[in-house]
């Protein structure tokens, strides 16, 4: 699906450290009926490829709900994801530029918290 034309996107950053990571952002997307996005780092990196990057040199998204797992929040990717009715950030530095354009956010480690919020996710659904 085209990250641009989807309701619900999990988007990760520098912060999942690794291309074998992603995979825990990927199960949380699955359950929340979403798509995987990312920000220039892991484009950069081969982790992804560039169409599900979101920022000034990736693609503007509006989604209903943006989750930004380990993504700093540089200029050029609060461009493209600024305009999303809900966004929620999860970074571990509590003065990551990120949480300026959040609407919900949790200083922490998203190898703590992103398991856990597709445990309770998958859960509720039963």
């Amino acid at each position: 699906m085209d990250i641009s034309q989807a309701e619900v996107l999990v988007s990760v950053g520098r912060g999942i450290k690794d291309k074998d990571n992603i995979g825990i952002a990927e199960r949380l997307a699955n359950e929340l009926g979403g798509v995987l996005a990312c920000s220039r780092p892991v484009v950069d990196n081969g982790w992804l490829p560039a169409e599900h990057q979101v920022g000034l040199s990736g693609k503007t998204v509006k989604p209903k709900l943006y989750l930004a797992l380990g993504i700093s929040g540089a200029f050029q990717h609060a461009i493209g994801m600024k305009g999303s009715k809900m966004i929620v950030a999860v970074n571990k530095d509590a003065r990551a530029p990120i949480f300026s354009v959040a609407d919900y956010g949790i200083v922490d480690d998203i190898f703590k918290v992103v398991p856990l919020l597709a445990q309770k996710i998958a859960e509720l659904k039963g």
